[in-house]
């Protein structure tokens, strides 16, 4: 208000609108330019006194204060506009008003200002305007900047706080869940123990009952005790295989590492087999490849385990055909593939990934004909991992499944 030109006691050109302009960029509630214009308004009458040029100045400003409000709606209502066109709209609109404010209640003579001053101050109040607008938005945009830059600065704070409480809390339920898997396992271990020691008696009772029957194939009791023995075997195997899962799960299954002989090993796979498949009707083989080497350091018992699993399976999803188990020394590399073949019921290849999983079988039909826990090629798979190896299946639905076991011939490192 003290910058300008001023004739007599009336002032004719000063920056007063210059913070209502800027209100009407900077602010998006029209509240607040009005309260900045009622300020401007007031400090009238502290800077002249009540005079008339003051009162006649203050009902100028106010009136700019209800344009700037209703520009600042405006914007609001179009938030697409840039900042230039807003910038521009706001300069000459409000300037104009406050040329047609002086003119109408100024203390000086309208057509004196409309002559001989307006055409001097309004382009110089525009272009001074602007300037002084542009300063201040560039700082308040540097303000922005660094307000924004506070507020990402807190939030990545607050993150930085919201990851460190969330590593905590997975590090707790790990420790949980390690704990759980060794309870699990200490369960798992004593009650096999207590579930194997009466079936064995229950075994062993039901074999001296067949044995006391001698040859009355046909006694009842004798049926019964068949029965019981095949029960009481099929129990015991599902509870090692519990057993077995258990401590592979929870890193606990000790291995026995030592030379095997491949030709005792096929034999006897053979000799443990024919039964089953004979039972069946089904040719099985058994053939070693002549670059395979007479002895090979692995786990026999586990060895053994997952072979006789994967030709029990062969066997059992077989009903017309073959079961065969092939040795041979992998192309290219130090490694012997143990391959059982079938020309079985095959599988789905959307369930191919699945059959490595516990309990999981193709479907609950397969599973209600064939019945089993389908804990066997789980324990099989986890258990070619332990010995170095790997297990993998290649199946035509309908025409038959190859499982291909592949160890190292040399001891796995570690």
């Amino acid at each position: 208000m003290k910058v300008g030109f001023q004739i007599g006691d009336g002032p004719v050109f000063d920056l007063r609108v210059v913070p209502i302009i800027f209100a009407t960029l900077m602010f998006r509630n029209p509240w607040h330019v009005l309260t900045i214009g009622l300020g401007i308004a007031a400090a009238r009458y502290g800077v002249n006194g009540l005079t008339a040029s003051a009162i006649t100045g203050s009902i100028n400003i106010l009136i700019l204060a209800f344009a700037s409000a209703g520009l600042v709606m405006l914007y609001v209502r179009k938030p697409n506009w840039s900042y230039p066109l807003r910038a521009t709209i706001s300069l000459f609109s409000i300037n104009i008003l406050q040329v047609s404010g002086i003119a109408a209640f100024g203390s000086v003579s309208r057509e004196l200002y409309l002559k001989q001053y307006m055409p001097y101050t309004l382009p110089l109040s525009i272009v001074l305007g602007a300037f002084f607008i542009f300063i201040i938005y560039d700082f308040y945009k540097d303000q922005l900047r660094a307000e924004e830059l506070r507020k990402k600065n807190i939030i990545l704070v607050e993150q930085k706080l919201e990851l460190i409480e969330a590593h905590q809390e997975l590090e707790y339920k790990a420790l949980q869940i390690i704990k759980s898997s060794e309870y699990k396992s200490d369960f798992m271990s004593n009650m096999s123990h207590e579930l194997r020691t009466p079936l064995n008696s229950i075994i062993l009772l039901s074999e001296l009952i067949r044995d006391n029957e001698g040859n009355k194939e046909q006694s009842e009791n004798r049926q019964y005790a068949d029965i019981i023995n095949s029960s009481s075997q099929e129990l015991l195997r599902i509870i090692n295989d519990i057993l077995d899962l258990s401590k592979v799960e929870a890193g606990k299954l000790e291995m026995d590492w030592g030379d095997i002989s491949i030709e005792d090993l096929a034999q006897t796979m053979y000799y443990q087999m024919a039964p089953m498949a004979n039972e069946k009707n089904l040719s099985i083989s058994v053939s070693v490849a002549e670059e395979v080497p007479a002895m090979v350091f692995s786990d026999g018992l586990r060895l053994s385990q997952i072979l006789r699993n994967l030709l029990s399976n062969a066997v059992k999803f077989t009903d017309k055909g073959s079961v065969s188990l092939e040795v041979y020394k992998d192309h290219d590399s130090e490694f012997l593939v143990f391959a059982v073949k079938d020309t079985g019921i095959g599988i789905d290849e959307e369930f191919q990934k699945l059959v490595f999983e516990a309990f999981l079988q193709e479907d609950g039909t397969i599973k209600r004909k064939y019945e089993g826990t389908g804990l066997g090629l789980s324990i099989s798979h986890q258990l070619a991992r332990l010995l170095g190896g790997s297990l993998t299946l290649k199946s035509i639905k309908g025409v038959g499944s190859e499982f291909a076991l592949r160890l190292p011939i040399k001891p796995p490192l570690g």
